[in-house]
């Protein structure tokens, strides 16, 4: 994708909520980049595992090959507690042909070495890096990896050594992704004081950043998308993408396509 501004929905597990977004766009018409992401972890690769917004393994392949026929771009977001098993990982999805080279891989790790960047770049991914940030104040929610040492409190943390993993990792990530939430639905504060909006500026006042994009999530909603789209935009013109993934899921924990459809169509009426 080259770093280009786009619009993501997450949490698509099957081919049947696939089409259903098609549809959606071929009758509203939307003139920007849409991203589905399908979640995969360690535990769903190597032990079957499967939470409800992680699509069956085996489907991935078609999936993300009916995701391009569609015209938007698959992401695999992957997770892992440990980043040891990152590079081991990757190598069963691709031999299984899972993992289209020519797809987006969100890290929801944290911030991996330099090294396993570099090997993870060399496979022709656009790598999207979450920065190591959290709500560590409420230490029943979320993973508990990311609450530990050297992350960020969304509330109180640090501009300066989130600027300092993207320095050591620039030559091999195209995104940054800010995401405090990790699945919570905090919601994003984009107060301008707020660490959110203080790490992106810094980010685009760096010129050896200026290849990145940025990406936020947390909180966003059909309902909210519109403000959200346009404070980040007021922030960051021309480079900021956002992800949604709890705000479309409906009554039955699974995508909802009228909720899909406000999201979208908020955004476009917002982006206009």
């Amino acid at each position: 994708m080259s770093s280009q501004n786009f619009v993501s929905i997450s949490g698509i597990t099957n081919r049947k909520q696939l089409q259903g977004i098609y549809e959606i766009c071929r009758k509203e018409v939307f003139d920007f980049p849409i991203v589905i992401g399908y979640q995969v972890s360690n535990g769903s690769i190597n032990r079957g595992t499967q939470n409800p917004r992680q699509p069956k393994l085996l489907d991935l392949e078609s999936l993300s090959k009916e995701t391009f026929s569609y015209g938007f771009f698959p992401a695999i977001h992957y997770y892992t507690k440990n980043n040891s098993t990152i590079l081991e990982d990757l190598e069963k999805i691709t031999k299984l042909k899972i993992l289209d080279l020519n797809a987006l891989l969100q890290l929801n790790t944290l911030p991996p070495s330099a090294k396993i960047l570099r090997e993870i770049k060399n496979t022709g991914l656009e790598i999207i890096l979450q920065m190591a940030v959290s709500n560590k104040q409420t230490p029943q929610e979320g993973y508990a990896v990311w609450k530990g040492e050297g992350v960020q409190d969304v509330k109180e943390g640090e501009v300066a050594p989130l600027i300092a993993q993207v320095q050591e990792r620039k030559d091999f990530i195209d995104y940054i992704m800010f995401d405090p939430s990790h699945g919570t639905n905090l919601d994003l504060d984009l107060d301008e004081k707020s660490l959110a909006v203080r790490f992106g500026k810094e980010i685009v006042s760096i010129e050896d950043f200026n290849h990145l994009g940025l990406v936020y999530a947390g909180g966003i909603k059909p309902n909210n998308v519109g403000r959200v789209a346009c404070a980040l935009s007021s922030f960051f013109p021309d480079r900021v993408s956002i992800d949604i993934e709890s705000g479309i899921m409906g009554k039955e924990k699974e995508p909802d396509l009228n909720l899909i459809r406000d999201y979208l169509v908020n955004f476009r009426e917002t982006v206009r």
